[in-house]
């Protein structure tokens, strides 16, 4: 478990996507639990540092691929926490509507994501609670969204961590290149400190 800011940590036994700890005080949210292999490392992990993982309140999920989100309906259960995810996601995990691109289309067939219980909707631009907000970002699947902690980004895979810059993830991954690009834009402009993305290590701002 490393310490990244005085209330953000990485986990870094999680499999599959960069997992994060954000630590408010009142409310505890995991960050992109990754998938469900990893679970028990995680825990063990968060006992080695002293934490609990019955302390979570929130489960946050960037997006519905299942590197992000294999665990997470296991979490609920096990810890009672709200979860959070992009209704358009949502809905392509109950199967209502179909996945978003080629390749995700033949990945879902091999493995989807259970839809975590005590489930929380986003659809736009959200205030979680003061301090956290929730930024559509939906370039990458239709129900993406990127968390904002203070001068934290929680990016998901809106953007890869190069140099101190946040840059675009190869546009096969995107389910509309287009809109990718002016979500990184978008991105680019908020004035934080952290980068925390899905697949780069964390790293500070240049």
């Amino acid at each position: 478990m490393k310490q990244l800011t005085a209330s953000v940590f990485w986990l870094e036994t999680a499999v599959g996507a960069r997992c994060y700890w954000l630590d408010a005080g009142e409310r505890v949210a995991i960050i992109d639990p990754g998938m469900k292999a990893g679970l028990n490392r995680v825990a063990r992990e968060l006992r080695e540092a002293g934490r609990s993982p019955y302390e979570v309140t929130d489960i946050l999920l960037t997006h519905y691929d299942i590197d992000h989100t294999g665990a997470a309906a296991e979490w609920q259960r096990r810890t009672g926490a709200r979860a959070w995810i992009g209704a358009a996601d949502a809905a392509i995990l109950t199967g209502a509507v179909p996945a978003t691109t080629p390749l995700r289309q033949v990945t879902s067939r091999i493995g989807r994501a259970e839809l975590p219980g005590n489930l929380r909707l986003l659809d736009g631009d959200a205030e979680l609670w003061p301090g956290l907000s929730a930024l559509h970002t939906p370039g990458h699947t239709p129900g993406h969204h990127a968390f904002r902690a203070g001068r934290v980004l929680f990016a998901g895979d809106a953007a890869v961590l190069a140099k101190g810059r946040l840059e675009s993830p190869p546009a096969l991954l995107m389910t509309s290149p287009g809109q990718a690009l002016a979500d990184l834009a978008r991105l680019r402009t908020l004035d934080v400190d952290w980068y925390c993305c899905g697949h780069s290590d964390p790293g500070t701002r240049r």
